[in-house]
């Protein structure tokens, strides 16, 4: 029983043998899916019919270079805008900047394009020419700023020396370029300012150099009138020394007597007294006592002859009646009375 045991244990050990035997010649598929040639595999279930495609056209063959409508028509678009711009005769640099833009596209479209090519190219050449011509004029307009700014401060200085001729000439010079130069019109309005001051002054000064002269000529005509007047007394006066005086009694009391005035006091009066000072040169007495003892006298000074009254009962020069005390300039052909008895007539001779 023994031996069935050991000899059935054998069989067993055939049997897995072959089975790994198998196992190992199987394909790897089967062995990875764990098929084992006892086990059977169910079959696969069958794809499903595929949709019948249509009949496909092969893609037209394009030679290199060719391009498709919509290239060709945006490309002839592009050089058209782009010539239009190039006839134009627009020299500015946005205008070169938008013709490279234009042949730029184009080429990008078609970079065989020799019209492209050589446009793009004379536009960067114009951009360029563009830059030159700007730094060009960026410079002349610096160098004509800096000139304009030497020209003000030449001008302030002309103005600060007076010389305001020269500040306005360069001035103008200024405004003749830039009219509306805030510095250069503030400039013009202080030498109009200072042209007005100084236009101003000179007729002041005129005006005070005519009023100067005037007064001038009034301080030598009131000289020369005082001069004269001076001189003109001075020969009166001598005149007056050099020629004698009488007096011609005419009327009244002593009526035909004459006398000379040959003394710097005359005396005229009813008596003579005793004492020198109580003399009278001329005496003349009433009867009814009316002219006084020392009626009245005649003095010369100053080359003139001068009537003073000392009577009671009053002399009168001309018909005018003297205040007592009073003297009175005799001029020739004069007449005084005395006390209304005597009239007597001054004389030149």
């Amino acid at each position: 029983m023994i031996g069935m045991r050991a000899r059935g244990k054998g069989a067993t050990r055939l049997l897995l043998g072959a089975a790994l035997a198998l196992a190992m010649l199987a394909p790897a598929g089967a062995r990875a899916q764990g098929i084992f040639f006892w086990k059977k595999k169910k079959p696969e279930p069958p794809p499903p019919p595929a949709a019948a495609a249509p009949a496909a056209q092969a893609p037209p063959v394009t030679p290199p270079n060719a391009l498709t409508p919509t290239q060709q028509a945006d490309k002839d678009r592009l050089i058209k805008q782009a010539r239009e711009k190039g006839l134009n005769r627009d020299t500015t640099e946005a205008n070169a900047e938008e013709r490279a833009e234009l042949f730029k596209m184009v080429l990008i479209i078609d970079g065989s394009d020799t019209e492209a090519r050589i446009g793009f190219d004379q536009a960067q050449k114009d951009i360029d020419a563009a830059h030159a011509r700007d730094a060009a004029s960026q410079k002349s307009k610096e160098d004509a700023n800096a000139a304009k700014r030497d020209k003000l401060r030449a001008a302030e200085t002309a103005i600060d020396a007076g010389d305001l001729k020269t500040a306005g000439m360069m001035v103008d010079d200024v405004l003749s370029t830039s009219p509306d130069d805030p510095r250069a019109l503030s400039l013009k309005a202080t030498i109009a300012d200072k042209r007005k001051a100084a236009a101003t002054r000179k007729k002041l000064l005129i005006f005070g150099a005519i009023a100067l002269a005037v007064a001038v000529a009034g301080v030598l005509l009131v000289i020369q009138l005082l001069r004269a007047k001076r001189e003109h007394d001075k020969q009166r006066k001598a005149d007056a020394a050099a020629r004698k005086a009488i007096l011609k009694v005419v009327d009244g009391v002593g009526r035909g007597k004459l006398i000379a005035l040959d003394k710097d006091v005359f005396r005229i009066g009813a008596a003579m007294g005793n004492k020198p000072e109580e003399q009278n040169d001329l005496v003349l007495s009433d009867s009814e006592n009316v002219i006084s003892r020392y009626h009245c006298s005649i003095i010369k000074k100053d080359g003139g002859f001068w009537l003073v009254d000392s009577s009671q009962n009053g002399t009168s020069l001309n018909d005018q009646k003297l205040d007592r005390g009073e003297d009175h300039n005799l001029d020739d052909g004069d007449e005084f009375v005395l006390a209304d008895v005597s009239r007597i007539k001054f004389l030149f001779t």
